[in-house]
């Protein structure tokens, strides 16, 4: 164990002294994997950005959300939709779903008029009237209606109601559903409110909470297309699903891009390894010989050109990150023109693992002509 101890701490000492003679051999491993791996980060850091704005901008324009449609016959029953509850732990998407009864007329416009379902009142109590009565809904980025009280007739009723205007954000599901407002009635004055049965329509819509590309929306097409058919409803269900697969396959060209890029740093930077690995190896053959005559077994060689190069290329990987997130928001804002967005640590994970696995190739791919010249037998070099 002593001697192992000490062969150690001579191969270290015989490693810095040999940095300190040619400081150009570790310098020069330190700045080409630091640049190499500044300038990865960059690409494939570009790539990333370029996913999340494009996915904010889906989201932005519905395209996470799936409208479904489901009509019945006057004087039918209507089909029996699933609660908030069962979609979210089936198929982890937040839902709201309402019926139409009619429409009304405010301020000379037009407004549907929807009720809910009781089994929905957790989601919809609060966006009504203080006193639990009809209430109109509208976005707060385009207020048509003041809030406050307001009169309405509605269509086929010459008796006029008042309700209260209230404006929601336009995120919220109800303006996502109806984008210019609506009125809401509570279930059980619904009836009195409109002389038709309610019901001749509902509509329900889902927000996908982690879409991750086409399939996410597929899954819940189907699940509500089978849903639709075992019910025997008619209905509809819409999605932006088909703009999604042509973006995933464009995801995937741009994912072989990113493969063929750290292919090149491989290259480069194993390279650049190996020749200099083989190098330092051969000037000092004859003393490893020695010392491989006196009983240091080869892997004690051949370990210490590992660990070294895995301690500059460490050293020179991290600083090439740390570089990477403290000045990202220089780099998005000049070079990709995208300054409101910035990466976190975890959004860019997956691709420093990328670079890491693929130094850590070049790292093992430098250690074969050092084992091929630790195991060459002792007469050969010492004659």
């Amino acid at each position: 164990m002593k001697s192992l101890i000490l062969t150690a701490l001579y191969l270290a000492k015989d490693t810095l002294n040999r940095w300190m003679s040619r400081i150009s051999s570790p310098l020069a491993r330190v700045l080409v994997v630091y640049f190499l791996s500044l300038c990865a980060l960059c690409f494939l850091g570009s790539y990333v950005i370029t996913a999340k704005a494009l996915r904010d901008k889906i989201r932005a324009q519905g395209g996470d959300l799936v409208h479904i449609m489901v009509f019945s016959a006057p004087g039918g029953n209507a089909a029996a939709l699933p609660t908030e509850q069962e979609l979210s732990d089936l198929l982890d998407v937040d839902s709201l779903a309402v019926r139409s009864v009619g429409s009304a007329t405010a301020e000379q416009r037009s407004v549907p008029v929807f009720t809910y379902d009781f089994q929905r009142s957790s989601q919809f109590v609060p966006l009504l009237s203080p006193s639990a009565g009809p209430s109109l809904l509208c976005p707060m980025d385009k207020p048509l209606f003041r809030p406050g009280p307001m009169d309405v007739r509605l269509a086929g009723d010459s008796t006029g109601h008042t309700l209260m205007v209230r404006h929601l954000p336009p995120d919220h599901l109800l303006m996502r559903l109806m984008p210019d407002g609506c009125i809401l009635v509570p279930p059980e004055t619904a009836e009195s409110m409109t002389r038709s049965r309610a019901s001749t329509m509902q509509r329900l819509i889902a927000r996908v909470r982690n879409l991750e590309g086409a399939h996410s929306l597929v899954r819940v097409e189907t699940y509500f297309r089978n849903m639709l058919r075992l019910e025997g409803a008619q209905g509809q269900v819409v999605s932006a699903s088909r703009m999604l697969r042509e973006m995933d396959v464009v995801l995937s060209n741009q994912t072989q891009c990113r493969a063929a890029f750290c292919i090149g740093i491989v290259g480069i930077v194993g390279i650049l390894l190996t020749a200099l690995a083989g190098m330092e190896y051969r000037q000092n053959e004859y003393i490893y010989t020695l010392m491989k005559s006196f009983g240091i077994h080869p892997l004690m060689l051949v370990g210490a050109f590992l660990v070294e190069n895995l301690l500059l290329v460490g050293l020179s990987f991290a600083a090439a990150v740390a570089t990477f997130m403290q000045s990202q928001q220089i780099i998005v804002s000049q070079f990709f023109k995208m300054s409101r967005y910035t990466l976190q640590l975890d959004e860019i994970m997956p691709e420093i693992h990328l670079i890491a696995a693929m130094l850590l190739i070049c790292i093992a791919f430098s250690s074969i002509p050092i084992i091929a010249a630790a195991n060459r037998e002792i007469g050969r070099v010492l004659k």
